[in-house]
């Protein structure tokens, strides 16, 4: 049966904070947020990283793409590095994913959805982070009620009218060593007391184990009634005690109804390869979903799997947007001496893109030795090409696959390696080999076996932030942590393009890093009032380069810096409604 609960009231909240066990529930299903009566504690924001630049390291040769890796050069590439530090008084951070406006004049903001185990009692909650202009601030607690997995994804519904909705999915259980199932939340970004948690409850099976859930949208195509679509893994026992693992379908098509969300289900497993009757061993299925757009066949929803008996191929199914035609689509394979276990997809979901990015764990040789690769298709899933992103003699483990909506060729990938720690990747336009050289997001080596991650970006083309946590053993700090990764972009002024004034833009400060002088620029398409500030980290406020009304135009400002010291501020510009922050680096 189906549980769809509305937020209850924010004075409703301490009745049940107040018991601190799990016994006193009405059923263990009660969903609330609540606001922090401090939403900026135990939060260190923005420390420069200098040194978080990957050092040399061994490479071994690859028939399947290019045979080396080149490190990091910052001659090519200059990167700003920035680490924050979060906190939580519970127990640990168990999962987290980044998400990003696309739209409006908040585009480019970022969200970090992070699930929290609270207490021995299952009351785990889930804890909404958002980067404004002093940091990151935590904004309000999800309270599940559960014992949630170590899974957790999101996706940002934008609609036309300016409406924002934050959609979430993760696994949990009732009980610590119950079977878990998923659940899916909705919030009014606009008012995080708006919302619901449902869950989900596919027909045809009872006593399975749903797990690994993962949504996506066909936001990039439909600006004004778009929907969300979820694919969850399944362990479904037969009558001789097999285990069958598969794919389960469900999509959301009233997103903006946060409160009472039409969750529509498809009953029939997805078209999984699996031997007949199931196996004897138990297989953790990795299940992933991306909207794509193909002109010959209109909108389907691509699935990927990965880790079931045939470990060489990544394998793909797909689907109608309402579940229906579900078909076998094709495998990538990487050949018998590499076996595949975790997979990830990624797509624009634009208008007449059919381009799709896979990321995947490969064991090297069969050795132990994991290593991180990708194939592409340009096609919509007919035809593959490989190429490798790390295949360094190290283990490591892949983290979140994430595309700029109704934008090829740009994909962002987090992964942990046990030599460098926590890297994060930008792919490029390149036909041969289409990913920059991994990024170390942090100077210090790894002090646990494994290391959760996840990663974002601005709008702004190459600005990107990777989130990692450590992973759910034996933790003895509760700790989630944030790199940031500013590239040093060219000027707007050096562009010789003609500016288009349709809207507002403030552009990145150059040269950044800078000593002592920066310009900042920006553009106003209609008069207004205009401030433009400059803040230290800890949001005072140490310079105003402008305070007054302005005309339409291209404009901009110098900050001589002289007088401050060595680090990281931020500048505001402030036009009506417009608002954009954006971070610089000074360097003595």
């Amino acid at each position: 049966m189906k549980h769809s609960f509305s937020i209850l009231i924010l004075s409703l909240i301490f009745i049940f904070i107040s018991t601190g066990t799990g016994q006193d529930k009405p059923d263990g299903l009660v969903f609330k947020t609540s606001l922090p009566e401090n939403p900026v504690v135990s939060i260190k924001n923005d420390v420069l990283n200098p040194d978080a630049v990957s050092n040399p390291k061994e490479y071994k040769s690859n028939s399947v793409s290019n045979p080396k890796l080149t490190q990091l050069n910052k001659d090519v590439f200059e990167i700003d590095a920035i680490q924050t530090t979060i906190a939580s008084e519970d127990y640990y951070f168990i999962s987290h994913t980044v998400v990003t406006e696309q739209t409006g004049n908040s585009a480019g903001t970022l969200w970090v959805v992070a699930g929290i185990q609270s207490n021995p009692q299952g009351n785990d909650k889930i804890g909404i982070y958002k980067y404004e202009q002093t940091g990151w601030v935590l904004k309000t607690y999800i309270y599940t009620f559960r014992f949630l997995a170590n899974d957790i994804d999101a996706e940002i519904i934008e609609r036309s009218n300016g409406d924002k909705f934050l959609w979430m999915t993760c696994a949990a259980s009732q009980t610590f060593y119950g079977k878990k199932n998923v659940l899916i939340i909705g919030l009014n970004l606009f008012n995080l007391n708006q919302g619901s948690l449902t869950e989900l409850s596919w027909p045809g099976g009872t006593g399975n184990e749903y797990y690994n859930p993962h949504i996506t949208t066909d936001n990039g195509v439909d600006e004004t009634n778009p929907w969300i679509y979820l694919v969850a893994s399944v362990d479904s026992i037969t009558t001789d005690n097999k285990h069958v693992n598969a794919q389960k379908f469900a999509y959301v098509d009233n997103p903006w109804e946060v409160t009472s969300p039409s969750i529509k289900y498809r009953a029939a497993i997805l078209p999984v390869f699996w031997p007949a009757g199931g196996t004897a061993e138990i297989h953790y299925l990795y299940s992933d979903i991306a909207y794509v757009h193909v002109p010959s066949t209109l909108n389907r929803i691509i699935f990927t799997y990965s880790n079931v008996p045939d470990q060489t191929k990544i394998w793909l199914s797909s689907c109608t947007i309402i579940g229906s035609d579900a078909m076998f689509t094709g495998t990538v394979d990487r050949g018998t001496n590499n076996k595949i276990r975790n997979s990830a997809i990624a797509a624009s979901g634009g208008l007449d893109q059919s381009q799709i990015m896979i990321a995947f764990e490969e064991n090297y040789n069969n050795s132990g030795d994991i290593d991180i690769h990708s194939a592409r298709s340009d096609d919509g899933g007919i035809t593959w090409s490989s190429a490798g992103i790390d295949f360094s003699v190290s283990n490591a483990m892949l983290g979140k696959l994430v595309s700029r909506r109704g934008i090829t060729n740009e994909y962002y990938l987090s992964y942990f390696s046990n030599i460098d720690s926590v890297m994060s990747v930008k792919s490029n336009s390149n036909q041969g080999h289409y990913w920059d050289s991994p990024i170390k997001v942090n100077d210090s080596y790894p002090s646990n076996p494994f290391y959760l991650t996840s990663t974002g970006f601005t709008n702004t083309s190459g600005e990107r932030l990777t989130v990692w946590g450590k992973f759910a053993q034996a933790l003895q700090l509760p700790v989630l942590l944030i790199g940031s990764f500013w590239p040093q972009l060219p000027s707007p002024v050096e562009d010789n393009t003609e500016i288009n004034l349709s809207s507002y833009q403030l552009f990145q400060n150059y040269p950044n890093p800078f000593n002592p002088a920066t310009i900042i620029s920006y553009q106003l398409p209609s008069s207004n009032n205009v401030t433009l500030k400059i803040y230290d980290v800890l949001g005072n406020e140490v310079a105003r380069l402008v305070d007054e009304y302005k005309t339409a135009g291209s404009y901009e400002a110098k900050f001589d810096a002289s007088r401050l010291s060595s680090g990281v501020y931020l500048y505001t510009l402030r036009a009506g409604e417009f608002i954009r922050t954006k971070k610089m680096i000074l360097i003595k």
